[in-house]
């Protein structure tokens, strides 16, 4: 007659569960654990103060940071960020099969306990992947950083192309939820300047290349969040005191996007496809071809003052920040009205026809109003 199995212990269930989604142990001799990083080291650290060598809910974040040492994070080969969202992915899995019914079985008090263990896991990982964007140089630089994951995310097709895209916007929930009042704008500057990055790509810059669009689309999704839209303009790059005149346009979160434009001087491309063979063209094709590229640049124009508006409405203090950048834009832009403008020292045309166009559309409210309600 076999016997039955002894059951675990809440400290040795944690041990088992932190242990998995973590992908370390304690206990170099157990075969079940072969694979995982063994943090010898904490092991015998716990000893000597007369603890168990165990992954609980006391020892997990002093586990966590052993786990994220230089000589750890080089050994493994998997950068932080990448490691951190990979147990949070697993961490996410355990949750859901313990409420589903894979924890119907369990006693209910049982199932509690073990859910907040693992929501502390949790939010242990996600203030973790926050610092990681806040301070990177607290880590060690292996693998893509955190933006790069986040961003690659946005802009990859579908789940096929990147694992990661179908959880990043519940990602991007528990930041915002963790930092919305520790440094938002801080954990937000990276991600929004590897987008720029992305966006001043010569193979992203051109309105006849799909490239601009997904970039477009991936600013709307972060903005869509009131707490990023928020944060936005409280970032040290949206309106930096060091950018002026041309910088503007190329040095500030914003300006990097208004900066798209179907204007030939910023597009010799579109000349080359619009107009290298217009005498030959008859003129049903000329206007289908101008019907084209209107209907991008109103796109275009139609994504930015989206972005703008959300910014606007995220509260009275964003408002000014906005109207302070673009008084700052034309301030240190007045040489565009000269005769002679030196292209090379003022935003291009087809920012400032972005720029005009967003904020005409955010004074219709008032402009379309004859009695001036809206204003008195």
């Amino acid at each position: 007659m076999s016997t039955p199995k002894a059951e675990k212990t809440p400290e040795q269930w944690q041990d088992d569960a932190l242990s998995s989604i973590l992908s370390v142990t304690l206990d170099g001799s157990n075969t079940k654990r072969q694979g995982r990083r063994c943090l010898t080291a904490v092991a015998n650290e716990l000893r000597e103060e007369g603890m168990s060598a165990l992954i609980t809910k006391t020892t997990m974040e002093r586990v966590l940071v052993a786990r994220l040492e230089p000589d750890e994070v080089s050994a493994s080969g998997i950068g932080v960020f990448d490691y951190l969202l990979g147990s949070w992915r697993a961490v996410r899995i355990v949750i859901e099969n313990l409420s589903g019914a894979k924890g119907k079985a369990l006693d209910a008090s049982v199932r509690e306990s073990r859910i907040g263990v693992l929501r502390d896991m949790q939010a242990l990982l996600v203030s973790y992947m926050g610092l990681t964007l806040q301070v990177p140089d607290m880590f060690a630089r292996v693998g893509r950083p955190g933006q790069r994951i986040i961003i690659d995310a946005l802009l990859a097709e579908s789940v096929e192309n990147d694992s990661n895209k179908a959880v990043v916007p519940e990602l991007l929930a528990e930041l915002i939820k963790r930092f919305a009042e520790d440094g938002l704008p801080e954990v937000l500057t990276p991600i929004i300047s590897e987008l720029g990055l992305r966006s001043l790509a010569r193979s992203n810059r051109s309105l006849l290349q799909p490239g601009f669009r997904k970039l477009l689309e991936a600013l709307e999704v972060l903005t869509a969040h009131g707490e990023i839209a928020q944060a936005f303009v409280h970032m040290a790059t949206f309106d930096p005191e060091e950018c002026s005149g041309r910088r503007m346009q190329t040095g500030t979160a914003l300006g990097i996007f208004l900066g798209f434009s179907a204007f030939p001087s910023s597009d010799e491309s579109i000349v080359q496809t619009y107009y290298a063979d217009a005498p030959e063209r008859s003129p049903l094709d000329c206007e289908a071809l101008h019907a084209g590229l209107r209907n991008t640049v109103q796109f275009l124009q139609s994504a930015l003052f989206q972005i703008c508006d959300r910014l606007v409405r995220a509260g009275v203090e964003e408002r000014a920040k906005l109207t302070s950048f673009t008084l700052r834009v034309l301030a240190t832009n007045a040489r565009r009205s000269g005769m002679q403008a030196d292209a090379t020292k003022v935003v291009d045309d087809g920012f400032a026809d972005n720029l005009a166009s967003v904020w005409l559309r955010l004074s219709e409210p008032f402009t379309n109003d004859a009695q001036l309600r809206r204003i008195a």
